[in-house]
């Protein structure tokens, strides 16, 4: 082999060893921003009724639920009838309320609680909801003599 050869190899060789070590590379950099807006604020709702025999539960049963029971006073005909019941929620807080009621009977079965607005209600700040409420029974006879029921609205708020 001629010395030419063997430098041109030899050129060949050190540019390849040249190349693999630190004289080729390669780096990536990317940057990336997010942006997370937090309301930070005070949330308080507040039940209140006019209704005479209405029983607010304001300790709560466990999160946010509160309830409002009432039972009718003694009905005093045999005519099919109703127990209305009023009760107002107010958003007390610095940020909108969600809030869902549901009814529940206890007591004869003569007796149905009277629906109130159904799903999850917005209250704006410093906004209220009224609802009317209560119980309805129809034509009673002989056997309900004695039978009473009541109703319990149970209120269930979120931010």
């Amino acid at each position: 082999m001629s010395m030419r050869k063997i430098a041109g190899l030899l050129m060949a060789f050190g540019l390849a060893i040249g190349l693999v070590g630190s004289g080729v590379g390669a780096s990536f950099m990317d940057t990336a921003t997010a942006v997370a807006n937090i309301n930070v604020g005070t949330f308080g709702v507040q039940i209140s009724s006019s209704t005479s025999g209405a029983v607010i539960d304001t300790v709560g049963l466990g999160g946010w639920n509160h309830s409002v029971t009432y039972a009718c006073p003694a009905v005093q005909s045999s005519a099919a009838g109703t127990c209305p019941l009023q009760f107002t929620i107010t958003n007390m807080g610095s940020m909108p309320a969600t809030i869902t009621v549901a009814a529940v009977t206890s007591g004869d079965a003569s007796f149905t609680a009277t629906a109130v607005a159904a799903g999850p209600t917005v209250i704006p700040v410093g906004g209220h909801v009224d609802f009317t409420g209560g119980l309805s029974w129809g034509v009673l006879v002989n056997s309900d003599l004695g039978k009473s029921a009541s109703v319990t609205y149970t209120i269930t708020a979120t931010a």
